[in-house]
């Protein structure tokens, strides 16, 4: 079993794609497309981010948490992620039930909150996940670390009252800004969100 082939020709010397060989950071192996084999220096790298990330994630009031990688399609179907996104679901079955292997963290942490009753005195209620997705690319689109069919979303879901969006929006805005401006000096980009004509939920 060979290890994926880097073609150097059409990179750049600072491609992090041979960095990662040349610091003996990642790998990638032809049995699993499109996912990382993490080597001890890269993970080094890999975990003290999430250290930052945690310490950063309690500063400002998350709760961190952990939903199970696999999860009955019914879940899916009732999300709606299965009418738009089955093609790109890795499935199983598991005594004659089909589950999906999560391609997003949503229904997991909506399944925490729902475990017990909720009082409006714990809204703003803040989880925040780093959580290992997987979805099905094409083999041509894969691109290093790029892209990936198997990856860690640093996911949150934030339970909130109407008068208390307005403070967790801008809150949200200063968390990213922190991360990819103050911290690591990257220039981003942001777009809104605003719901389409078509759309699921009330």
């Amino acid at each position: 079993l060979g290890k994926t082939t880097l073609d150097r020709s059409k990179l750049k010397d600072n491609d992090h794609r041979i960095l990662g060989q040349e610091m003996d950071l990642f790998s990638f192996n032809e049995v699993a497309p499109g996912m990382v084999f993490w080597h001890n220096n890269g993970l080094i790298i890999y975990n003290s981010l999430i250290n930052f990330w945690r310490e950063i994630q309690r500063n400002y009031g998350y709760e961190e948490v952990s939903t199970p990688q696999i999860l009955d399609e019914k879940l899916w179907k009732i999300s709606g992620h299965w009418d738009k996104y089955k093609d790109n679901i890795f499935l199983t079955d598991y005594e004659k039930r089909r589950f999906a292997v999560k391609p997003m963290n949503c229904p997991g942490g909506i399944l925490i909150y729902k475990s017990r009753p909720r009082s409006y005195k714990e809204l703003p209620l803040k989880m925040a996940e780093l959580g290992t997705v997987h979805r099905q690319e094409l083999s041509g689109v894969l691109a290093g670390l790029f892209r990936v069919i198997k990856f860690t979303q640093d996911d949150a879901h934030i339970f909130c009252t109407e008068e208390q969006l307005e403070k967790q929006i801008n809150e949200i805005i200063e968390l990213v800004d922190y991360f990819y401006k103050k911290f690591f000096n990257f220039n981003y980009h942001i777009e809104l969100s605003t719901r389409p004509e078509k759309f699921l939920g009330e």
